[in-house]
């Protein structure tokens, strides 16, 4: 019976023990960055807002280029309008110029503001997960391999979409 109690006794402990170094461990878990990037909602109404953006500046210098077309050919018929197309060329290559400049920094300020809100969610999603550590990979060194089992990509995906959605 003492052997029996000891033995019991001894089971609990180890089971105690086991149990206590088990939630010690951190639980760990990784995304893939770019495809999370990629499937993103947000994301893609950005990618619109700025197609938008650049398709009405390329209307404006479409618009411009047709003028200059327009007086290339008068000057072929008289010479009074050169004047006035070196002054249209110098003003479509400025708004060429300012055009360009304003898309790479409004994508720059998307990416940015993307990637914020990327990464909040990620973090509220870890937390209700009760992860510890979420790390993201890119192919860029971070963390360079992971057991498939880790890999939450696919479920992170499906909450931020959800979460940008107001769900």
């Amino acid at each position: 019976m003492k052997q029996t109690i000891g033995l019991v006794f001894s089971i609990g402990i180890s089971i105690f023990i086991g149990a206590f170094v088990y939630t010690m461990i951190p639980q760990t878990a990784f995304v893939d960055n770019r495809q999370i990037f990629e499937a993103f909602e947000g994301k893609k109404e950005l990618e619109q807002r700025l197609e938008q953006m650049s398709n009405k500046n390329q209307g404006i210098l479409d618009s411009l280029g047709l003028k200059i077309q327009g007086i290339e050919k008068q000057i072929e018929i008289d010479n009074l309008g050169k004047e006035r197309l070196h002054q249209l060329q110098q003003e479509y290559q400025y708004l060429s110029q300012l055009h360009q400049k304003e898309y790479q920094e409004k994508s720059q300020e998307y990416t940015e503001a993307i990637w914020k809100q990327i990464s909040e969610y990620t973090r509220e999603y870890g937390q209700s997960k009760g992860y510890d550590y979420v790390f993201g990979i890119a192919g860029q060194g971070t963390l360079m391999y992971g057991k498939d089992h880790y890999n939450i990509t696919k479920e992170v995906i499906i909450y931020i979409n959800l979460k940008y959605a107001g769900n």
